[in-house]
């Protein structure tokens, strides 16, 4: 089972950080001018971001991350992506929970960084929500695993669609780790990972993983079972976030 993968793919891209969409803000509305002049927007950046402008304090975090017109200061970075983190700012949130799991820029300080997923995971960001989960099952950042967390959590990223969550979510419910054993939840959970999963070979394993599943199951609760999953898998597809649990 693999609950490492979060937390490693927050580590792999974060010097792949994509822009956060624009948000409505007078002070930021005044960097539009940077496309004109783009060598000036770190200086525009770092004045609008000391005004206390949230987006300007993500962005500016960025600059220093990547070295974007910027000499690289993965310190500074973490600096202002707390200043907005500290503000509501997701991504930010989640980015600064990765700096100090993976010692980037800040002290590495596990315990501050499921902080900080969890502040990202409760505002709805689903890649720290799955972060979160690995956390708290493998007991990171805490004294000791805490499988009715980890179960929480990983709960709510498969209701807002992770395809990995959904799979863990079907393994959890098999094994009785966090919850108790329920078969038929865990054929249904496969059956929406792999559905939702566009990764080939490991559909093929989560497909495997579900039939497994279906041999441990009496026919009549198997077919039961099947007539529902492809209504539930439909419901989660199209509105994952609003469906109810399977």
């Amino acid at each position: 089972m693999r609950f490492a993968s979060t937390l490693l793919v927050c580590v792999a891209l974060l010097f792949q950080v994509n822009e956060a969409p624009a948000t409505v803000h007078s002070a930021t509305a005044a960097t539009d001018s940077t496309a004109r002049h783009p060598q000036n927007e770190p200086t525009r950046l770092e004045v609008l971001a000391r005004l206390g402008d949230v987006d300007s304090q993500y962005r500016l975090g960025r600059y220093y991350l990547l070295g974007k017109g910027v000499q690289k200061d993965p310190g500074k970075a973490a600096y202002w992506f707390e200043m907005a983190a500290r503000k509501g700012h997701v991504l930010s949130q989640r980015i600064l929970a990765t700096l100090y799991f993976s010692g980037t820029g800040v002290r590495r300080a596990p315990a501050h960084a499921l902080r900080w997923f969890r502040e990202a995971a409760r505002n709805g960001d689903v890649v720290a929500q799955t972060a979160v989960a690995d956390m708290y099952y493998r007991g990171i950042g805490l004294r000791r695993p805490d499988l009715k967390q980890a179960w929480r959590w990983m709960m709510a990223a498969a209701k807002n669609g992770d395809p990995m969550a959904q799979y863990r979510v079907g393994l959890m419910f098999r094994d009785g780790r966090g919850t108790r054993v329920n078969l038929s939840r865990a054929f249904l959970w496969l059956h929406v990972a792999a559905l939702n999963t566009t990764d080939e070979a490991l559909k093929q394993e989560i497909l495997a993983r579900r039939d497994e599943v279906g041999k441990r199951m009496s026919a009549r609760l198997l077919a039961a079972t099947r007539q529902r999953s492809e209504q539930f898998s439909q419901r989660y597809a199209n509105n994952p976030a609003t469906a109810q649990e399977g």
